[in-house]
């Protein structure tokens, strides 16, 4: 995925620096002190300020197409380990992150299957996944309905577990939150 210009992430970072939907997400997740997180599609870097100041910033990393978000969030959160990256090419071990999120930015990415194909293969087992996007009526910068189901079809062909969408209100946003768990490792 081709990330914003220059301008337009700044423009994009002053009406995002701490957005509601950041918060909920964050929530849902659950942090543990021993979880070590992954941000997709970071841009100004709300979730990943939230989630380092609960776990410390040597336990978060991000990524985003956007070199102008990750300079941002490079200085925004001081010892994140904040990488240039589109949801396909995650340039992390595999099974590194008991926790990887990525709010409002699955509408962005080019091969949404590829992506979440990428992104599990980094999930460690037992690490659970939340993607979560603006509902919508229409296809848009956000989700559908009948896209929830697609995404939660893929998911499963995935073999990811425990899959299903909680709804939280984010500020005048209504949020959809796809939730899954990578299963454990076979004894």
């Amino acid at each position: 995925m081709a990330g914003f210009s220059r301008v337009a992430s700044r423009l994009y970072a002053l009406f995002t620096r701490n957005p509601s939907t950041a918060r909920v997400v964050v929530e849902q997740a659950r942090l543990q002190p021993n979880d070590r997180v992954l941000e997709v599609g970071c841009g100004a870097g709300g979730a990943v300020d939230l989630a380092a100041q609960a776990l410390g910033p040597d336990r978060v990393a991000a990524v985003d197409p956007s070199p102008t978000f990750v300079e941002m969030v490079s200085r925004r959160v001081p010892g994140a380990d904040i990488r240039v990256a589109g949801a396909e090419d995650v340039p992390f071990d595999d099974q590194r992150f008991t926790v990887i999120f990525s709010v409002a930015s699955m509408h962005h990415w080019d091969d949404r299957a590829a992506g979440l194909a990428t992104l599990i293969t980094k999930l460690a087992p037992g690490g659970r996944m939340l993607i979560a996007e603006r509902l919508l009526k229409r296809p848009g910068h956000g989700i559908t309905p009948a896209q929830l189901a697609e995404v939660e079809a893929e998911l499963a062909e995935l073999d990811q577990i425990g899959i299903h969408t909680v709804e939280r209100k984010a500020g005048w946003r209504q949020l959809a939150i796809i939730r899954s768990t990578r299963p454990l490792a076979a004894a």
